[in-house]
């Protein structure tokens, strides 16, 4: 069985150093961007719901447990601190950054499509990068960002590119006493 590195080295070399190059350009654009670590997380985590809802909608759960696993395991590797929270989030912020990895994404998959790269080097690169970009953040903020796409996803109104915040400031509130718990997000793992 191969390791999750050699998964995606594995996947890198058949999509070829042309797509490898723009994977990393668009890592790059995004990093360029002045955000928050509350405003990364929140653009990281809209990018995944819009790519799971307009590119894997009949496998989405797949998809997000397949994100979770690789972003959790790549956690434990890099075994980042908790998220600080400064200043609230800008959802106009989230939104543009979202746009640069959705559409980052987008040409990525296009670019791989006329290349006529194999669906499963497809999807384990772009897997590579949003679990990337999540596993930059401890387990509780990757399970509660996840729970936020998924909740997002059953929401009548939802939009792919509509910015999603993650309830980090209500995660970080103690459950008082008369608390509906059946209304509370998810506060993280055991």
């Amino acid at each position: 069985m191969a390791t999750l590195a050699e998964t995606i080295n594995n996947a890198l070399q058949a999509v070829g150093s042309a797509t490898e190059s723009r994977l990393r350009d668009v890592v790059a654009e995004f990093d360029c961007i002045n955000l928050s670590g509350e405003e990364r997380l929140d653009a990281i985590v809209t990018a995944i719901a819009a790519l799971a809802w307009t590119h894997h909608r009949k496998h989405r759960r797949v998809y997000l447990e397949a994100v979770k696993t690789w972003a959790l395991e790549i956690a434990s590797e890099l075994e980042p601190h908790p998220l600080r929270l400064r200043a609230p989030a800008d959802a106009g912020k989230v939104a543009e950054a979202a746009e640069v990895l959705i559409g980052g994404v987008d040409g990525l998959i296009e670019m791989m499509s006329a290349g006529a790269v194999r669906t499963q080097d497809r999807l384990v690169t772009e897997l590579a990068l949003v679990a990337r970009l999540l596993g930059e953040y401890d387990a509780n903020t990757i399970h509660l960002a996840l729970a936020t796409v998924a909740a997002a996803h059953v929401d009548d109104h939802f939009a792919p590119g509509e910015a999603l915040i993650v309830p980090l400031r209500e995660a970080a509130r103690p459950v008082r006493r008369d608390a509906a718990l059946e209304t509370l997000a998810p506060r993280g793992c055991a």
